[in-house]
């Protein structure tokens, strides 16, 4: 009976053990596969129709977008269409959006353009004049498939590290006008690059710094011998899709969420134009040529070119995290769920690794696909399913339909998808007026971009980033704060005519930590706003006493409302004129200015009155960080205030920096009577004690 008892409760437990583990282990399967966390509760009838919708309406934009966005990263068009579906189809189980399109993005197809350039041969339909550079030549042994490839497969491994090390909030670091002026930049260098298709010219390729300055060189010097046939191709493409974007589309939204898929309705006139017309063959208009039917073997790529795409897959991997990242923000916040930084590196960096085999570039989040899905109603990747289920159709059977489709078409696709990126130079307008700091940084990214190139564009505008977040830290905004009468408020008397000066007693705040970059800056404002340098202040007094044992002078000090004043009676017939200090220069300099003004009087004596500062309080409210200079700083003012008379009092002191002071030493020489919870709480008291003492049963001490 009793091995019977005992065996129970030790079954028991091992139920409960192994429940406890099932506990465990189902939240960190779903953590890293979150389909599993909402495919469950999905809701057909609420949810499956908008999905459909927005799957079908994501697949025709990504076939346009993807063969264009290709040319940006100097691969065949059809690998366009399988960024938009071997990357995206791991994204849909692994990734935590519900609402990012994740596929081409003109700025990282740019980026990888860039590589394939200086590492890979030219496309046989691109080797008249494509081949010169201003850098060194490109191994012919790598194609410009299996270089994207690699790329794309350090970019994952990049996103697998971070992720290891928890960088996800890495992406902080880059402000938004650092992403804005580092995007419009890169928005040049796209429209760039599409001139020679919009133009029908053969320009030869070139890389490194001023290579957009090279490239237009050409391009005036070969204007002359445009293609009239793809010039008149691409103003007509333009131009219907700029009329509809501007005018038609508009009008459509009142009505219907669903938008014209006006980019594929150009793709296919434009593939039909060429086949029924011989563009390529009667005007030579390039087009895209043969598209290779059905889905491509998996092949590994070339691991020996690692070295030498690390450092710029790197850079391609903050960018692309970082804006598919911030997009993923916004709509989470926006449909009220979470989105895990660390799961999205790990998603990104599985759909990188997963393409990277099948010739796919680097992806990252569509802006304009991503609002269009949400738009239109998609509510979960199933959005994403729905779309590569359509576009694995195409790639199976519809793919060598668009061998005839011009490159004009498909690059004029892309230069008015530039809008955006170039609106956004309002940013600058606006910023300008609001911070010339941050607006500089958005210079500085911008012109590093178009004049040197993208990746050194990225690394100035981090730098110009930290610069002025030290220069912000290193010299932050100071104030003398004045009460509004019969209010517990204190606000800069600069700013706020209402703000009167409290008889007795000064108000210094600093809006900034206190930090040894930025001491000197903190002593040389706290005399400067105040006016009280406690070295001039015991400089006069030595005058003055000095003064005293040589004439027949005196100093009176009276109390008049609440301010103390030192008389000094100065015959106006004394012709001493003994050798003056910093102090003496000052005390002088104003009993002249007195005397000149009674001059007219019969007084046979003139008065110096001197108003007397009792009370430096210094407003620590804004100050969240001090170190171990910060708090020297703060007791040796002390010891000078306390030789010229004046005593310095804390207020507003956060639990940080007391504890920074308490560590450094600096409370030993301040009394826990001069700390104040608030500046009123300070003013109150010390306006009712006597200038000697701070009485301490008065006072609220932290």
């Amino acid at each position: 009976m009793y091995n019977c008892s005992g065996c129970g409760r030790a079954s028991r437990r091992r139920r409960r053990k192994h429940a406890a583990s099932r506990l465990h282990i189902i939240p960190a399967i779903t953590a890293r596969l979150p389909i599993l966390s909402w495919l469950p509760a999905y809701k057909l009838k609420e949810s499956l129709l908008g999905d459909i919708i927005a799957g079908v309406t994501v697949a025709i934009m990504h076939i346009p977008q993807g063969m264009a966005y290709a040319l940006l990263a100097n691969l065949p068009p059809i690998n366009g269409i399988y960024m938009a579906f071997f990357p995206v189809l791991i994204y849909a189980f692994l990734g935590t959006s519900r609402h990012c399109s994740m596929g081409t993005f003109a700025v990282v197809c740019l980026m990888t353009g860039k590589v394939v350039t200086d590492l890979s041969a030219p496309e046989e339909g691109d080797m008249e004049g494509d081949m010169a550079s201003n850098s060194t030549m490109p191994d012919p042994s790598y194609s410009p498939t299996q270089v994207a490839a690699m790329v794309s497969f350090m970019v994952g491994i990049w996103e697998l590290i971070m992720g290891l090390l928890q960088l996800g909030s890495l992406s902080v670091f880059l402000s938004d006008m650092l992403v804005s002026g580092f995007t419009t930049g890169a928005a040049i260098h796209v429209l760039t690059s599409q001139v020679k298709y919009l133009f029908g010219l053969h320009i030869q390729r070139y890389s490194g710094p001023l290579k957009i300055i090279y490239t237009y060189r050409d391009i005036i010097q070969q204007l002359l011998k445009s293609n009239p046939a793809a010039m008149v191709a691409s103003m007509i493409t333009i131009g219907a899709l700029t009329f509809n974007n501007e005018v038609i589309k508009p009008k459509l939204r009142e009505k219907t969420k669903i938008p014209i898929p006006i980019e594929l309705i150009a793709v296919i006139l434009g593939t039909a134009a060429s086949y029924f017309g011989e563009l390529n063959e009667n005007y030579g208009i390039r087009i895209v040529g043969e598209i290779p039917t059905g889905l491509p073997q998996p092949e590994a790529p070339p691991f020996e070119l690692l070295p030498k795409v690390v450092v710029d897959a790197f850079i391609i991997t903050i960018v692309a995290y970082t804006i598919s990242f911030s997009m993923a923000k916004i709509f989470a916040k926006k449909h009220n769920y979470e989105v895990d930084a660390a799961q999205e590196l790990y998603s990104q960096s599985a759909s990188n690794v997963f393409g990277s085999f099948f010739g796919c570039a680097p992806i990252a989040a569509s802006l304009s696909r991503s609002l269009i899905q949400e738009a239109v109603g998609g509510v979960t990747q199933i959005t994403s399913l729905i779309s590569c289920t359509l576009l694995l159709l195409v790639l199976l059977f519809v793919g060598p339909v668009f061998e005839k489709l011009p490159n004009c078409v498909l690059s004029s696709i892309i230069v008015v998808a530039l809008k955006g990126m170039f609106l956004q130079v309002n940013d600058l307008k606006r910023v300008w007026a609001i911070s010339r700091a941050d607006a500089s940084i958005w210079i500085a990214a911008f012109l590093a971009v178009v004049v040197i190139d993208i990746d050194y564009g990225l690394m100035v505008g981090v730098l110009m980033s930290l610069i002025v977040l030290l220069l912000r830290g290193q010299k932050p905004s100071t104030a003398i704060l004045g009460s509004i009468p019969n209010t517990d408020i204190y606000l800069d008397i600069k700013k706020y005519s209402s703000a009167v000066e409290i008889p007795s007693l000064c108000i210094f705040q600093f809006n900034g930590p206190l930090h040894f970059a930025n001491s000197e800056y903190f002593r040389t404002q706290i005399f400067t706003m105040t006016g009280l340098d406690p070295n001039v202040i015991v400089s006069t007094k030595k005058a003055l006493e000095k003064k005293l044992s040589k004439s027949n002078l005196s100093i009176n000090t009276s109390k008049e409302n609440g301010v103390h004043e030192s008389a000094e009676k100065i015959p106006e017939n004394s012709e001493e004129k003994p050798k003056e200090s910093l102090g003496e220069k000052q005390l002088n300099g104003a009993a002249k200015f007195i005397k000149g003004r009674f001059s007219n009087k019969k007084n046979k004596h003139v008065v110096l009155s001197l108003p007397v500062v009792k009370w430096l309080v210094l407003d620590m409210s804004k100050m969240i960080y001090l170190d171990s200079t910060g708090g020297k700083l703060i007791a040796q003012l002390r010891k000078e205030y306390n030789e010229a008379g004046i005593v310095l009092i804390l207020a507003s002191v956060s639990e940080s920096v007391l504890d920074s002071l308490e560590k450094c030493g600096t409370l030993k020489t301040i009394a826990t009577e001069q700390i104040f919870h608030s500046v009123h709480d300070a003013v109150t008291v010390l306006t009712t004690v006597d200038q000697s003492t701070v009485s301490g049963s008065n006072c609220t001490k932290l």
